[in-house]
């Protein structure tokens, strides 16, 4: 059956516009986050004790434990690993899981250290009044933004998350973990480690594609990594932002909280297939209206938009030829368990973004 004419032509810019508006939501977040730089680091210091006291020894370990999983060395030794198992045994996968990881290590390490030396933003340690100071090939200690070890991580997180789908998340959160303790660690802003955390998945994306397709690799890079800056936006504004009575905060509340429930409710209805549902009702529509209902709860208008940006996105980009069938691969105990999963999921988010409000108060 061909698709009606409209559909065609909207299919050609539709990939456009949610690049557009992922890219749009991803600065939008950058400049969220940045307003927590100097906050977040006065928070990390208050917990290390003055000299000559002992120290957290659980915070030591986690970030000593991030700095040496994303040394160089460490990171160069597992692609060689992979290599040699590539090669040993005769994987092809493990061969050029090897190859395109010290190559995404390899364009991460050198884009950032070229953008620390040219932007030249100091390291915490140097903070004084809090002010933005920028001082461009000033050497050591003005080599901030990005984050190396943040870059290199996740560059060689995301080529193995391309070539080993299975075990993704797992790489991925111990990328994530790596990068955030270079924030506990004291020697980077928040918004260091998420520039280097944004270079080190498009060049891990970029590296792990052949070369010819360099550019649509960057939109999916973009295109993925948006939403985990947003939430992390959300989260923070969440815990540090306590409850306000005033207007919009109330309101966006309430009404997240009643967006939030329809949309759970449209996405269990279409799941298992209700006969009189319309024909308009989608689960990338019913997704996207739950996730700008969470949005809404954190009582951040600022916030609100950003995450309706990120949803926009995500449902144009499933509109040309991706359209999810309510007739098929819905049914079954897998789907009910999957739906009944997600449907627990989000509403133990929904109840965080209340019971979380303004629990570290900056």
């Amino acid at each position: 059956m061909a698709l009606p004419r409209f559909a065609i032509r909207d299919s050609r810019f539709t990939p456009v516009a949610s690049f557009l508006l992922s890219v749009c939501a991803l600065i939008l977040a950058f400049v969220g986050l940045f307003e927590w730089d100097v906050p977040l680091t006065r928070f990390v210091r208050s917990l290390y004790p003055s000299a000559g006291a002992e120290p957290n020894q659980w915070l030591l370990l986690f970030s000593n434990i991030g700095d040496r999983i994303a040394k160089g060395e460490s990171l160069v030794v597992l692609s060689l690993g992979l290599l040699a198992v590539g090669y040993g045994l005769k994987h092809p996968q493990w061969k050029d899981a090897g190859w395109r990881s010290l190559i995404g290590h390899g364009l991460a390490a050198v884009s950032a250290n070229i953008l620390k030396h040219v932007i030249g933003r100091p390291r915490p340690k140097f903070m004084h009044a809090g002010n933005l100071e920028l001082s461009p090939v000033s050497g050591s200690g003005w080599d901030s933004f990005p984050s190396g070890h943040a870059a290199a991580a996740l560059a060689v997180a995301t080529v193995l998350a391309v070539k080993f789908p299975r075990v993704r998340w797992p790489v991925l959160a111990v990328a994530v973990a790596v990068a955030a303790s270079r924030v506990f660690r004291g020697s980077h802003y928040l918004t260091d480690v998420a520039g280097g955390a944004a270079l080190g998945c498009v060049m891990g994306m970029v590296a792990a594609h052949p070369w010819r397709e360099w550019r649509p690799s960057i939109g999916i890079a973009i295109n993925r990594m948006t939403p985990f800056f947003v939430v992390t936006l959300a989260l923070v504004w969440t815990i540090v932002h306590l409850p306000s009575e005033g207007w919009p905060f109330q309101q966006l509340l309430w009404s997240g909280l009643v967006l939030t429930l329809v949309g759970l409710a449209g996405h269990v209805l279409w799941t298992v297939q209700v006969s009189w549902c319309p024909v308009w009702l989608s689960g990338p529509l019913t997704r996207s209206l739950v996730g700008v209902g969470l949005g809404m709860t954190t009582g951040s208008l600022f916030v609100t938009i950003i995450v309706l940006f990120v949803c926009a996105s995500r449902w144009l980009e499933s509109l040309p030829g991706q359209v999810e069938s309510r007739v098929d691969g819905h049914g079954g105990l897998w789907a009910a368990m999957a739906e009944g999963l997600f449907v627990a999921a989000m509403l133990l988010v929904l109840g965080a973004s209340y019971a979380l409000k303004g629990i570290v108060p900056m």
